[in-house]
């Protein structure tokens, strides 16, 4: 089974109306869609919209990856991400270069499992039980039903005021969601969510690299206050794992990161130098799912949470979560919170009660809806 084509397609899906306050930034609802043809008829989709980053996304994809997979075996996937990856011996083989990678190997994986007829997650060896006692009396008093769903989190955008984010946080709780995640840099919108959503629900904070070292422990010292699950990305760059490494030895509060990584070897720097409390790998980072299997095996090997980054809906959430299913230290997965007008999907994923339930369909388990992609295509993403 031969790829036959290779085709990008932009959508831009808008925010549902909605009575609640409005976020800062846009475009949460974009999808560059990577859908991947054979000879045979069957199709695979990935996604590979990155905010600004897009467009150099989709050249790399179309002037650099395209030519070194076309017209070869479609289910060789191990062996065309090895292609692509060296391919990018001039290109840096991270940042923009890996988001095009991530997204066509996502892409080959869906069409891999609609060639075998099952899942993604059964291909690479099947749903791990998530609480396997290994005493046998244990186990006459635990429950272990095996269930195709994932611990998910609410992630929040962000807003102007402390009172928008803790009413944000309020209505995700009534939703079901037993944690949430702030995208904001200030303590009193803290202490406003923990007002607002009580002491029995997670509340996690990422401010997405805002502080040099000193500010960062300084932070964290008045988050631990309010008991706050993980610190996320907390100092500027996010790469220099020896200041994060010192961070976490002095910080109150877990320190979580990892999104910004690329491959199993800038992995192995997070893990040598023991940067982080919580690993946080992105699949449209990391290099994708085959990447991201071992980056999830690397960490347990070192018995280290891992939650994966994951602020999309579409093949995206779809890919993040049959990995998730993958790994009993995957304790919890990021989905947004939020609602566009369409959904991409006609079948997939569900998100109810702090849980993604995953549906039956073969490749990444979903069936894009034709008529919603034909109503929000677009030709060029506006700026994010």
């Amino acid at each position: 089974m031969k790829i036959s084509s290779i085709e990008l397609v932009n959508v831009n899906i808008p925010l549902a109306p909605s009575d609640l306050p409005k976020p800062v930034g846009r475009n949460y609802g974009c999808f560059m869609l990577v859908r991947i043809k054979t000879d045979k008829g069957l199709e695979g989709i990935g996604d590979g919209y990155y905010g600004n980053s897009a467009p150099g996304v989709a050249a790399t994809i179309r002037e650099t990856l395209t030519p070194e997979i076309m017209g070869r075996e479609a289910t060789a996937v191990g062996g065309l991400y090895e292609r692509m990856y060296r391919a990018g011996f001039y290109s840096g083989r991270i940042g923009i270069y890996s988001y095009a990678v991530s997204a066509v190997e996502m892409a080959l994986w869906d069409l891999l499992g609609k060639y075998h007829g099952v899942p993604v997650y059964e291909l690479l060896g099947g749903m791990v039980s998530r609480a396997v006692a290994p005493y046998p009396t244990l186990r006459a008093v635990m429950d272990e039903k095996e269930e195709k769903k994932v611990p998910v989190y609410a992630s929040l955008q962000t807003f102007r005021t402390p009172e928008e984010v803790g009413l944000i946080a309020k209505t995700a709780v009534e939703e079901g969601f037993k944690s949430v995640k702030l995208h904001q840099v200030d303590i009193p919108s803290v202490r406003v969510t923990r007002e607002a959503v009580g002491d029995g629900i997670d509340v996690t904070m990422d401010v997405n690299g805002v502080f040099n070292s000193l500010e960062a422990e300084r932070f964290a010292r008045q988050l631990a206050e309010f008991d706050i699950g993980w610190f996320e990305e907390p100092i500027w760059p996010p790469d220099d794992y020896r200041a994060l490494a010192q961070l976490r030895r002095r910080s109150p509060v877990p320190i979580a990161g990892g999104e910004n990584e690329s491959t199993v070897y800038g992995f192995e720097r997070i893990l040598e130098t023991e940067a982080v409390d919580v690993l946080q790998p992105e699949i449209l980072s990391v290099g994708g799912l085959l990447e991201m299997y071992k980056v999830l095996a690397m960490a347990q090997a070192r018995s280290l949470p891992v939650a994966p980054h994951n602020f999309k809906f579409g093949p995206v959430l779809a890919a993040t979560l049959n990995l998730s299913l993958l790994s009993s230290n995957v304790f919890t997965t990021e989905t947004p919170w939020f609602k566009l007008e369409a959904n991409l999907f006609k079948k997939g994923p569900q998100i109810r009660n702090g849980w993604a339930c995953l549906s039956d369909l073969p490749g990444l388990g979903f069936e894009i809806d034709e008529e919603v992609v034909k109503e929000y295509r677009i030709e060029k993403f506006p700026p994010k």
